[in-house]
């Protein structure tokens, strides 16, 4: 049976809203979501993973879906923060895998595989909602 993505990204599930993030937790699939909508700061991009990983110590999550088809550009800093602690607290938590909704633009498929390659977590990039969804719950 396949899930519908609005098992996850529903209002109903929202937990953080910011002008440039909406986070969605499913407590029945056991997985965070994020979908960007802009810009944001390194600071920000940092406030918002430290805050899903403060929320994942007190929920149980098994994976991890990101849709960055409107996403802004992530500073080098703020890249680094993801993959030398962001990453790292994810895996001890058990957030197996990473399903990511992009355009497939050069820059994004670029920044991308670099994450992807840095930190070895499983992660699919997928440009259909319902195709990353599929991939975590696999």
């Amino acid at each position: 049976m396949q899930v519908g993505i609005d098992e996850l990204i529903h209002d109903d599930r929202l937990i953080k809203e910011e002008k440039y993030v909406k986070a969605y937790y499913s407590p029945t699939l056991k997985l965070l979501g994020i979908v960007w909508q802009g810009n944001f700061t390194k600071e920000q991009y940092i406030e918002l993973f430290e805050s899903l990983i403060a929320f994942a110590e007190k929920n149980q999550v098994i994976g991890f879906y990101s849709d960055i088809r409107n996403q802004g550009i992530v500073s080098v800093e703020g890249r680094k923060h993801f993959e030398k602690h962001i990453s790292p607290k994810a895996a001890a938590l058990g957030i197996d895998k990473t399903g990511v909704v992009t355009d497939a633009s050069p820059f994004k498929k670029y920044y991308l595989n670099m994450v992807i390659r840095v930190t070895g977590r499983p992660t699919k990039l997928c440009s259909k909602p319902e195709d990353a969804l599929a991939y975590i719950l696999s």
